[in-house]
């Protein structure tokens, strides 16, 4: 049997509850009311039509009133969804308190809230709701993430629409421009800007000491998120670029700034046995000198970028394949404390390709779109698709999002900056240049 309201409870229910939620629209309505009546008793219904439009008329031909009633409205429409939101999932406690919004903002994918969990609750609970309020809300998505500092405090994120696919024409996925396209000079060893998230968060990864492993079908995209790390190291005058490049074209453009350039196996042995030799050389130093960590002064750091990785992995000599795989785990294994980078792109790195000794030595993961989950996880890490990190539920006409999983313990989706033939030309001239003076040549 359903138990039965009473009066008192009737009454929060029905009167005071919907009232508080609409108190500000209650607020404004009173106001116009008063006024209305004020200017009806003192000049008749002229007046009274006078006294309770004139505010209205300046509201709405302002653009900034305008804006800010139409944003409090929308902010109060939240709240109020919100309310029926969060009983309809149960999450109301025994004296009927709610988590309640104290912070919200627009993004790019709906919005961003800051809750807080009543007494007696836990972010956790909301967590475990998620699906049901998503369904209540009628949104695409809710996720919650705990706050670090205060376990009363939630980081809501309603998600309503994908950004990254152009509402006007899904087919064209519109590129986010490098910001530091138009910079001078940068460093490897600052957070370099790779991605914007879809709460339009900007999303940097610190390389120095780790390497990164880009992933993905072609046309996903996997070129552009390279262009950013390699983008930073033109523009580092202190870093050194040898790279692999088996299509010719991917790395062609950032010749003029690089130290070395390889296109076929034979090449890209002795480039690596060159790193290598640099490697000892480098850790002998810093034996000598009693240290475990080698400085920025006492040698420049080497980006070592690799376009389609599997084409030197897995040669159809398998003796050149075994020696190239050999040195490549040699240098990702050790090179990271003499501060050489890896930075590996390839189609699909799975054992039969890419030697599984030399994937899981990369601790950075870019997963761009894939066909499969399993290809998915090669990239990612065994287990990521089946915890919901699934490159193969990337649109399609994404390019240029996936998955990276860098700072953090989970993986975020994002979208790559993206650097045009003309912005790649202007990046090496400056890093030419960059380098000269560098060098002592004031000539540039």
């Amino acid at each position: 049997m359903r138990a039965r309201l009473t009066a008192g409870s009737a009454v929060t229910l029905w009167i005071i509850r919907p009232s508080w939620l609409w108190r500000r629209e209650l607020a404004v309505l009173a106001v116009l009311v008063v006024a209305a009546v004020a200017g009806w008793l003192a000049a008749g219904w002229l007046g009274g039509l006078l006294a309770a439009g004139w505010p209205v008329l300046v509201v709405a031909g302002v653009p900034w009133s305008r804006h800010r009633a139409a944003e409090t409205w929308r902010r109060g429409r939240l709240r109020r969804h919100w309310d029926r939101a969060m009983r309809f999932a149960g999450l109301a406690t025994i004296n009927d308190r709610i988590p309640r919004i104290r912070g919200h903002r627009v993004v790019p994918a709906g919005d961003r809230l800051l809750v807080r969990v009543p007494r007696g609750a836990t972010v956790s609970d909301l967590g475990s709701e998620a699906e049901r309020v998503a369904a209540t809300l009628r949104v695409r998505e809710v996720r919650v993430a705990r706050d670090i500092d205060r376990a009363d405090l939630a980081h809501v994120d309603l998600v309503r629409r994908d950004p990254f696919i152009n509402p006007r024409d899904p087919q064209v996925s519109e590129p986010i421009r490098w910001p530091w396209a138009g910079g001078g000079q940068r460093t490897l060893r600052d957070p370099i800007p790779v991605a914007v998230d879809d709460m339009g968060d900007q999303i940097t990864v610190r390389l120095r000491g780790k390497n990164i492993l880009f992933g993905g079908e072609p046309e996903s995209g996997k070129s552009a998120g390279l262009g950013t790390v390699l983008g930073a190291a033109a523009l580092d005058p202190t870093c050194e670029i040898w790279g692999l490049d088996a299509k010719r074209v991917e790395l062609a453009l950032w010749r003029p700034v690089m130290t070395r350039l390889e296109y076929d196996s034979d090449g890209a042995i002795a480039l690596a046995e060159d790193l290598i030799k640099e490697m000892d050389r480098r850790y002998a130093l810093l034996e000598s000198m009693g240290r475990r960590v080698l400085g920025p002064q006492d040698a420049p750091t080497i980006l070592w970028p690799v376009d389609e990785l599997r084409f030197f992995t897995a040669h159809t000599d398998r003796r050149t394949a075994r020696h190239f795989n050999g040195l490549a785990i040699d240098l990702v294994a050790r090179g990271r404390a003499a501060g050489i980078i890896a930075a590996l792109a390839t189609q699909k790195p799975s054992g039969d390709v890419v030697p599984t000794s030399l994937r899981d030595l990369v601790a950075l993961r870019w997963g761009m779109r894939c066909n499969t989950k399993d290809a998915s996880d090669t990239i990612m890490g065994a287990g990521m698709a089946s915890a919901g990190w699934d490159c193969s539920q990337i649109d399609v006409r994404a390019r240029g999002v996936g998955l990276l999983h860098a700072e953090g313990s989970m993986p975020r989706r994002c979208k790559s900056f993206y650097l045009d033939d003309n912005e790649i030309r202007d990046i090496v001239a400056r890093g030419v240049a960059l380098r000269r003076l560098r060098a002592g040549d004031r000539w540039v």
